[in-house]
């Protein structure tokens, strides 16, 4: 029986402020715990099943180590997120990957400016994992990565990019010889330029964009240039954006 204690618990972790205070997220639904247990084992504190779910992997769970409460479904809902609970929900620690400057030099990786749309995060750690980029770093002010709906949106790529925060100003890029792209509406025809198969993208923030402060440190400022007969579209969304730039940096394209 699930306690009231551990109802609060669970449901307090929706919040910032609790995530923080307790370093524990939440995962849930079945294919995203599994791909947890497949990933990163290690940092499950516990897991929320119901009895059906348990029983299909108890031997998996055991072999880790896992503690793992039966639930039925109402209790589930209460502890659930989402509008339709999915079998399993597991408190997870959060984790912070080690990162050296470094492990930029020769791979493309990609820095979020004041990210804010949570949908918009997870959805561009999912395009990371999706054309093979490692790094994803995060200005303070991005949108939690932990938070429920970013999980949810990365569809399991929060396990497999590394996603870290720093200040821009703070990573000294300078000392790695490496490129900066930035998206921003009056840069270079993306389709037109000569594209290196390193270097850092920079995405800016939904509304503002890239920050006036960050500009004197981007070498190649690029963008999509729209259709001729787009209708008065003023932007694309950050997360559409990035897709196509980093599809447009693994094409046919891009030069030694």
């Amino acid at each position: 029986m699930l306690s009231k204690k551990n109802e609060q618990y669970i449901r307090s972790l929706s919040l910032k402020k609790f995530r923080q205070k307790y370093n524990n997220f939440i995962i849930e639904g079945d294919k995203m715990v599994r791909e947890l247990l497949a990933q990163v084992p290690d940092q499950v504190e516990q897991i929320f099943a119901l009895s059906p779910w348990i029983h299909q992997y108890d031997q998996k769970l055991k072999q880790a180590g896992i503690s793992v409460q039966e639930v039925n479904e109402r209790e589930l809902k209460k502890i659930s997120s989402l509008k339709t609970p999915n079998q399993a929900l597991a408190i997870v620690r959060q984790w912070e990957p080690d990162f050296q400057l470094e492990q930029l030099k020769g791979s493309l990786s990609l820095y979020l400016d004041g990210i804010q749309n949570p949908g918009n995060m997870g959805t561009i750690l999912r395009t990371a994992d999706w054309f093979g980029i490692d790094w994803v770093i995060c200005s303070p002010d991005c949108v939690d990565r932990f938070s429920p709906k970013v999980v949810q949106a990365t569809m399991g790529a929060l396990f497999s990019v590394k996603c870290v925060r720093q200040k821009f100003e703070n990573l000294s890029l300078k000392k790695l010889n490496l490129p900066i792209y930035g998206a921003i509406l009056k840069g270079e025809d993306l389709f037109k330029t000569t594209l290196k198969p390193h270097g850092l993208i920079v995405i800016g923030n939904e509304g503002q964009g890239i920050r006036p402060e960050l500009l004197p440190f981007i070498d190649h400022p690029i963008s999509i240039p729209p259709h001729h007969e787009a209708r008065g579209t003023e932007s694309l969304n950050a997360a559409i954006a990035t897709a196509i730039i980093c599809a447009t940096f693994r094409g046919a394209n891009t030069a030694p």
